[in-house]
């Protein structure tokens, strides 16, 4: 890094300065092909430097622009123009970051919420992927819209609040007048089979016909073919004449035996929805969004400096475009202010949305719109959902933020464990406890530590928003009245509630009468104190319309799963049960090495790595141990844990499972799965469950019924854009960094919308004004081009020179996510229907592909296996469902050729057969002599087999050579030697395409838990009596060593092999 700074600055330096300035023209020709940039050369710079992963600083542009010069290309903008017009384009079209003073006095920046959601409806790449309505897709579950918990809302800002029909806006809470005669109000708006339905209740005329009654107990589906006249267009139609008036409404019924009438609050009939009026004839959305919350490192080196980010996703989106880097948005960062000091900006953005909505322009229907955007989850790892819930976090005694589920009492803690540290009874069992004691405390017994663990492997009650609230200002009373501090801390560890927010004003109110000695003294400090405080000292979290963060912070699954259990006991098995050096640990590296990942679209595993770096592996290498578990670590661990390791395979597929079929079913299988890991875990050891993680498991169910498929609301996405924003601040001068990144990320948004073919917003006070001073007069290439957006804004569409950047894929194009998607081929057999015979008899018709990407983006190759659906070619074909590749063939310029796409596949039918030990995966195998040719759309997935080696007592017999810097040296490591390597099992512990594995899965009987948790129990305690009768004998015994003098110097030196005179 020196070496490069001291070559720029001499190659600076070597730069005559005349020819500096006469290269550097400050302003060049402006080409309304470009624009908004003046030229091509000004659009490619721009589009250079804000390349999200592709960071300049001002040296690295210097050295750029020298290049150019030397090279005489003309008109080379200086590095002083370049950003002004970087300043200029950012303030005509660009996201604005706003400077905040927050409350607990750190200053900070947020780049506009609603400037990023108004771009994301004026881009044509996205606004055609975007739902705004819940979708009823029967128990089919594989976004979030077509889950649960948007459809459980009964919230007017978080459901879309209207529909369009025949050129009328339905909203909800409004009386309307149906084809067949009935009058209605709709309470939810959501879609079913690409059309619109209404979920209504139904109303009748009062006493008299002086006004309506709302028989809400009465629920009705209406679809949008059958509704009529609309609020507005109640008094304007002589359908309705003979009706009461549409706005009295008398009051509701909630239950059909009520006899008196709720008032009405939900609207004022007078009006109807507040949103019409807000609208003004305008279309209004509902805008859900992901955020999410992190600490990252500012710095490439391992020095921490702490960045607390908040990024973003629309909830709307399909889960394919959900965790794109292109659809990942950065709203704050700072390495000063707390998260919830940061949040609190992010809500008064979110505030005055709810309040007035956010005008955009809609690029599908041409016209301005107003969307309401909502937070659907907080998300994050453990430790920052907790403090985003307003929770102690998971070394409480009520470690768990859904529920009020117990833990250890602080006094009965016999040890407290880290993450980093993998414990088992096989630490105890051998005299030497694993775990790190802080201080000697009070051991367990038999029935305190059975009754434990039956709690913490059950829910608790569900936390209520409304008992945490009052927890808090219970807190706050308290911290008024002197000397209170014990009582406050008290109460912190028996609810399991702590504002981080709160805790600043605490500190102060607590220290504000130290210095005092006389009551009354101290009483006025404190009251002093108490009177300077802001209105409200409470957690920016619960101003968060709807929000639950109890309900509302999902179960992260790569931190809970991957960085959790498999990571736990993954080090439990390098660090404890297999110890080196020792065969077992060389045949767990030979057995990694060896082992088929063909289906699994990892890479080939590095076993040496996976081993000896046990305790520095990334959610990656996990993800690829939990898949090849069983057939690695079979009789090298006790039973329990080979257990344990089986069906944690078992589980994962179906915790990543990407698309649901049969939502009731796949939780039904879900929640026996979940069962039967912590009953194998509990009769392993219950020392695991110490863990608070073992318990989050069993909230899942509930998270992936309101929310969709866990995928949904993973953070792998978020995590690896966590690369992006130490590059942003790597590229800073450190100054002020919330405000240099954030500046950063808007320049890359303006850039990403514009190549993206999104018009541009020209803010009014950007534009240069006229002789009238209320009428703007933009300065564009071709103002009849200009498009009036109403409230959404004027607006123009970039010139076709940027776009004809990204006509084609390129470098540009896989850096910003531009690039096209993926081709389909033609459809076999009709790709292959026009080979003549005069081809086939004088040329080559044919050439073998050695591999090919499959629809699902898999890489399949000759002699994989593959999941494939026949049936839809030709009925009389016997599917078996699994077939192996035997060849990839394409039909030599055909147009698949031309796109290097195959024409077909040969496939060899295989069989699936019972469920087989000790991996307890379905065995396959081939039938002789039966092979089908198939088109690329009827192959669903690559699947992954491994041999039976359990079985057939596979050995390391066989060596290959080692290849070092990619040349073949002369070193060979151990391989494993297959018997009959025909005897195959499917390895359904395969992450990838799960739903395909669905039925083939070993069924699960229950177990009974509290069985396995005495026994777990029980050998616990016998193992802790062994540990002790072992310390006790090693004490003795040293005891009687240092008791003989010169012994123990003899001893110790010819344990050392030393020869002694």
């Amino acid at each position: 890094m020196y070496a490069v700074s001291a070559l720029l600055d001499a190659v600076v330096e070597s730069i005559e300065p005349n020819e500096h300035r006469r290269k550097r023209p400050r302003l060049a020709a402006r080409d309304p092909h470009w624009y908004p940039w003046p030229n091509k050369l000004a659009c490619t710079i721009d589009i250079l430097l804000h390349l999200p992963r592709s960071v300049f600083s001002k040296r690295q542009l210097d050295i750029f622009l020298w290049l150019l010069m030397v090279n005489d290309v003309d008109d080379i903008p200086s590095k002083y123009a370049i950003q002004n017009q970087e300043k200029k384009l950012q303030g005509i079209c660009g996201v604005r970051t706003l400077e905040y003073e927050g409350a607990l006095g750190h200053r900070y920046c947020v780049n506009s919420l609603g400037d990023l959601l108004a771009q994301e409806m004026a881009n044509p790449r996205v606004r055609e992927h975007l739902r705004f309505y819940p979708e009823d897709n029967g128990k089919t579950v594989a976004e979030f819209y077509q889950a649960s918990g948007w459809r459980e809302l009964d919230d007017p800002i978080r459901l879309t609040p209207m529909a369009r029909i025949g050129g009328q806006d339905f909203y909800l809470y409004e009386p309307c007048l149906l084809k067949d005669g009935r009058v209605c109000m709709p309470f939810e708006w959501f879609k079913r089979g690409g059309g619109l339905i209404a979920n209504v209740w139904t109303l009748r005329a009062g006493a008299g016909g002086s006004g309506w009654i709302v028989e809400e107990y009465n629920r009705v589906e209406v679809p949008e073919d059958q509704f009529l006249v609309s609020f507005t267009l109640w008094n304007s139609t002589p359908s309705t004449g003979h009706l009461p008036p549409v706005w009295s409404i008398l009051g509701s019924l909630l239950e059909a035996t009520n006899v008196q009438l709720s008032p009405w609050t939900r609207t004022n009939p007078q009006h109807g929805n507040q949103w019409r009026s807000k609208a003004g004839g305008s279309r209004v959305y509902s805008f859900p969004i992901w955020l999410y919350c992190d600490d990252t490192s500012g710095n490439v080196s391992k020095k921490w400096n702490k960045h607390n980010s908040f990024l973003f996703t629309a909830a709307g989106l399909p889960r394919h475009h959900l965790h794109q880097e292109y659809n990942i948005h950065f709203l704050s960062t700072s390495n000063i202010a707390p998260l919830l000091e940061m949040l609190d900006g992010i809500v008064d953005q979110l505030e005055e949305a709810w309040a007035e909505g956010i005008w955009a322009w809609d690029c599908i229907h041409k016209e301005p719109v107003l969307i309401i955007p909502w937070v659907v989850a907080l998300l994050g790892d453990n430790p920052m959902q907790s403090e985003l819930s307003c929770h102690i976090g998971l070394a409480g005694k009520f470690f768990c933020r859904n529920c009020d589920v117990k833990g250890f009492d602080v006094g009965d803690i016999p040890a407290l464990q880290s993450d980093d540290e993998a414990t088992s009874e096989v630490g105890l069992q051998t005299g030497h406890d694993t775990t790190k004691h802080r201080s000697r405390k009070k051991l367990e017994t038999l029935d305190e530590m059975v009754q434990r663990v039956k709690r913490f492997v059950r829910k608790g009650q569900p936390r209520q928003k409304v008992q945490t609230i009052q927890n808090l200002h219970d807190i706050f009373a308290s911290s008024q009245i002197i000397g209170n501090q014990r009582r406050i801390k008290t109460k912190k560890t028996e609810t399991g509630v702590k504002d981080n927010f709160l805790e600043h004003f605490l500190t102060q109110l607590s220290t504000a009468y130290l210095k005092f000695k006389t009551k009354h003294q101290q009483t006025d400090a404190l009251e002093s104190a108490t009177s300077n405080l802001p209105d409200d000292v409470f957690s920016p979290v619960w101003h968060i319309w709807g929000l639950n963060p109890h309900s509302d912070t999902p179960v992260e699954i790569l931190h809970v799963v991957l960085l959790g259990f498999v990571k736990y006991f993954w080090r439990d098995v390098v660090q404890n049960q297999i110890k080196k050096p020792s065969s077992q640990w060389e045949a767990l590296v030979t057995r990694l090495n060896s082992v088929d990942v063909s289906g699994l679209g990892i890479s080939k595993l590095a076993g040496e790595t996976l081993v000896n770096y046990a305790g520095s592996l990334t959610g990656r290498d996990f993800r690829a141990v939990a898949q090849v578990a069983p057939f690695v670590l079979y009789n090298l661990v006790s039973q329990h844990c080979y257990d344990a390791w089986v069906v944690l395979s078992n589980l994962i597929p179906l915790v990543w499972q990407t698309v649901i079929p049969n939502i009731d079913e796949h939780l039904k299988q879900l929640e026996i799965a979940i069962h039967e890991f912590l009953t194998c875990t509990a009769r392993w050891t219950p020392r695991w469950f110490n863990k608070p993680k073992f318990h989050l498991l069993l909230h899942i169910l509930a998270h992936i019924r309101r929310f969709g498929p866990a995928v949904l609301f993973a953070t792998e996405g978020f995590e690896s854009y966590n690369a992006v924003i130490r590059g942003k601040s790597v590229h800073s001068n450190r100054m002020a960094p919330s405000r240099d990144i954030a500046l950063a990320f808007a320049q890359g948004n303006r850039v990403r919308h514009l190549l993206s073919g999104g018009s541009m917003l020209l803010r009014p006070e950007t534009l240069p004004h006229g002789p009238d001073a209320q009428k703007p007069a933009p300065d564009v290439p071709d103002k009849n081009s200009l498009i009036d957006g109403g409230k959404a804004g004027l607006r123009y569409p970039i010139g076709p020179g940027p776009l004809s950047l990204i006509a084609r894929p390129n470098t540009i194009t896989s850096y910003l996510g531009l690039d096209p998607k993926t081709n389909i081929p033609d459809l076999f057999p009709d790709s292959l229907r026009n080979i003549t015979h005069h081809e086939r008899a004088t040329q080559p018709t044919f050439r073998k592909c050695v591999s090919t990407n499959l629809l699902n983006g898999d890489v399949c190759r000759t002699g994989f296996w593959v999941f494939a659906n026949l049936d839809a070619l030709n009925s009389t074909v016997t599917s078996s469902k699994i077939y192996q590749v035997v060849e990839i063939l394409q039909h030599i310029n055909s147009p698949n050729y031309q796109q290097s796409l195959p024409d077909a596949l040969l496939l060899q039918s295989g069989k699936i057969l019972e469920i087989v030990g000790p991996y307890q995966m379905p065995q396959i195998s081939l039938l002789e002599n039966t092979y089908t040719l198939v088109g690329l759309e009827s192959i669903l997935c690559t699947v992954n087999v491994q041999h039976r080696c359990a079985s057939h007592r596979c050995e390391m017999t066989d060596a290959t050579f080692v290849q070092q810097e990619r040349h073949a040296t002369s070193i060979t490591k151990a391989t494993v030697s297959h018997s009959n390597p025909s005897d195959l099992v499917l390895n359904t512990a395969q992450m990838r395409d799960a739903i395909h594995f669905t039925g083939l899965r070993r069924n699960i009987s229950p177990s009974n838990i509290d069985d396995a948790i005495m026994e777990g129990a029980i050998k616990e305690i016998d193992a802790r009596k062994s540990a002790a009768r072992a310390t006790s004998i090693n004490t003795g015994a040293a005891a009687t060593t240092r008791g003989r003098g010169t012994g123990r110097t003899t001893g110790r030196t010819k344990a050392r092999g030393r020869v002694v005179n």
